[in-house]
């Protein structure tokens, strides 16, 4: 059903959604190339694996809880894109306090994610 090239690209981004599942920074980071783009929209929000490491390395330690599941998926070669719902909490319990739906559209190179924008 999909070619090589499409299973790469899924293979990675699933592999992403996991660590990030997981709040491993470690494993989230080795989804992604040194000079990753990251996009809000058209606005390059940061570039480089460093700020990535840096901004979802807070972002893990903060929340008691994270969670994204794709809910409808796109795949063309290199590219994919989800209609993603993402979950947190920062309460103890670990009970769900902020959802929100968002498209992630991302770009694979040489089996690494070197482009994200997320619309929503």
């Amino acid at each position: 059903m999909y070619t090589e090239i499409e299973q790469t690209t899924i293979n990675i981004v699933d592999r992403q959604l996991e660590a990030y599942n997981n709040q491993d920074i470690d494993a989230f980071a080795a989804t992604y190339s040194e000079d990753v783009e990251i996009y809000q929209s058209q606005t390059l929000v940061f570039k480089g694996k460093q700020a990535l490491i840096e901004r979802y390395g807070k972002k893990f330690s903060s929340l008691s809880y994270l969670h994204a599941s794709s809910l409808t998926r796109i795949v063309q070669g290199h590219f994919l894109i989800d209609h993603e719902l993402a979950q947190s909490s920062t309460l103890p319990s670990k009970e769900i306090d902020h959802s929100v739906k968002v498209v992630a559209a991302y770009e694979v190179k040489d089996g690494l994610i070197c482009k994200v924008t997320f619309m929503g």
